[in-house]
């Protein structure tokens, strides 16, 4: 349900998920169902254009279930990459605040797919230190993609290749952050 999985088979603490519904009840149901997964903490990729569909605040909702200190909004637009500052300073250090306090986060886009699956990647490579085509591996074998940027760069007049490289890079910046 919400395409709610871990970032990898040997995780326990980051998962990734689509995200809520419009109407009131679908949020409401989303936040049950992930209290239900024992999901103390948010982190809410979705860009503000996304956020104003909501009839009520979203954010607003997150903060009063889970507490101000415990959600991160970090906007990243539909089907783009992070920039390396929101990946890197304010994305990685909520994650890893939360497996320093074994608290189980979730992390959120629209589908849960591109957005979720490349900040899930740069997880992988930040906490695990392993390489960029093992965490992208891990990410896709959970139904994500963290390619999906570049599979619709054509459609923002960008090179699909271009993004790949960018998103090879983004990643190599998480590795370097946590060393």
């Amino acid at each position: 349900m919400y395409k709610f999985y871990a970032a990898d088979e040997k995780e326990t603490i980051v998962y990734g998920a689509a995200k809520p519904g419009y109407s009131n009840e679908e949020v409401n149901n989303w936040v049950q169902f992930m209290q239900e997964q024992d999901i103390q903490r948010v982190c809410c990729l979705l860009a503000d254009a996304q956020l104003t569909r909501y009839p009520l605040n979203l954010l607003e909702t997150y903060y009063q279930t889970f507490g101000a200190n415990k959600v991160c909004s970090a906007p990243i637009e539909d089907f783009h990459l992070a920039s390396e500052e929101t990946l890197t300073q304010i994305i990685l250090p909520f994650l890893n605040e939360a497996f320093q306090e074994s608290e189980k986060v979730v992390v959120h886009c629209g589908g849960g797919i591109g957005r979720t699956g490349h900040v899930l990647a740069a997880w992988l490579v930040y906490s695990r230190g392993i390489s960029n085509h093992e965490a992208i591996t891990a990410v896709k074998k959970t139904g994500r993609d963290p390619y999906e940027a570049a599979f619709a760069a054509p459609f923002y007049v960008k090179n699909p290749w271009k993004v790949v490289t960018e998103l090879n890079a983004l990643l190599d910046k998480c590795r370097n952050k946590h060393q």
